[in-house]
């Protein structure tokens, strides 16, 4: 049973990123956090609920380290 969700890596998955339509290398704007204004929005959803390092260290946890 070949799973259309997992792809492997000679092949694309069949949807992209929130349930659209996968894009091409050539289609995608690469080097960038989102594709469009619905990603954005998505980001931004996911960022707010991300806790902050402030909030991290308070709960006895490590937070990442600065990426250089």
């Amino acid at each position: 049973m070949v799973d259309k969700n997992h792809a492997s890596p000679l092949q694309p998955a069949a949807d992209g990123q929130a349930g659209r339509k996968h894009k091409t290398v050539e289609e995608a704007l690469n080097g960038s956090m989102v594709q469009d204004e619905q990603d954005m929005i998505r980001l931004g959803n996911d960022m707010e609920s991300m806790k902050t390092n402030h909030e991290l260290m308070e709960e006895g946890l490590v937070p990442d380290p600065i990426q250089e």
